[in-house]
């Protein structure tokens, strides 16, 4: 048996999510550099192995297919934030923050794993999982190791028309759906944008989206990071 989207288990799942995304930023920002170094590390090295360890089970139990390839946004991410956590590479830094963090949140709030038993390890894996991402891109955001700026928007841009262009293609070859390329997620603001654009015309709807979505993240970044702070702190 599943569960619906903003039923009682998602609602619960979220408010952990939050909860604990709060809480471990705080307390990673008071930590000293080697400290959160050591931190940012371990956390990509669990994003890494948590996700090798989902394989495992879905080969063990013959589930194991190209469609669990970590061709997803978030399964990109996971190569984005060890890379990040190595170097703290302040492009790689953009694209945590205007890529990776809102795609995950966007797992999270749109979920494409609602048919999932709500004990089954798939349906443990995708919230933790997706958990992890938001944790790692917002405590280094809130901790100022990343510090976003309008200027690098150009790099995340040429990743999305790069993954995009060689991600599209194989959708159609595999019969996938990475990205949402080829199939809005059921219950995502997509949906509509299939309606009214068609597909794959909803793809430029994406686009526009996610350029809306840039110009609030990119408003003044100072008075954002006042309002972050604060919230932090309650």
């Amino acid at each position: 048996m599943g569960f619906s989207l903003y039923g009682p288990y998602h609602i619960g799942w979220l408010i952990v999510i939050t909860s604990s995304v709060i809480l471990v930023s705080k307390h990673f920002k008071k930590l000293d550099i080697k400290s959160q170094t050591f931190v940012q590390r371990m956390l990509a090295w669990f994003i890494l192995l948590f996700e090798i360890v989902k394989d495992i089970y879905l080969i063990k139990i013959n589930e194991f297919s190209v469609e669990y390839l970590p061709l997803e946004l978030c399964g990109l991410a996971i190569f984005a934030v060890f890379y990040h956590a190595h170097t703290n590479n302040s492009m790689i830094g953009e694209m945590l923050y205007n890529l990776f963090l809102p795609g995950a949140i966007a797992a999270l709030l749109f979920c494409n794993w609602t048919h999932r038993p709500i004990y089954e390890f798939m349906s443990f894996f995708s919230f933790i999982f997706h958990l992890a991402l938001v944790m790692y891109c917002v405590m280094v955001l809130h901790a100022g190791i990343v510090k976003p700026n309008r200027k690098r928007i150009g790099g995340s841009v040429l990743f999305l028309a790069v993954t995009g262009s060689i991600i599209y293609p194989l959708n159609k070859i595999w019969d996938t759906n990475f990205m949402f390329l080829n199939v809005p997620s059921p219950g995502s603001p997509l949906v509509p944008l299939e309606y009214i654009f068609g597909n794959p015309g909803y793809i430029f709807g994406l686009a526009f989206i996610i350029l809306l979505l840039w110009s609030v993240m990119y408003l003044p970044w100072k008075k954002k990071e006042k309002i972050i702070s604060e919230l932090l702190v309650k």
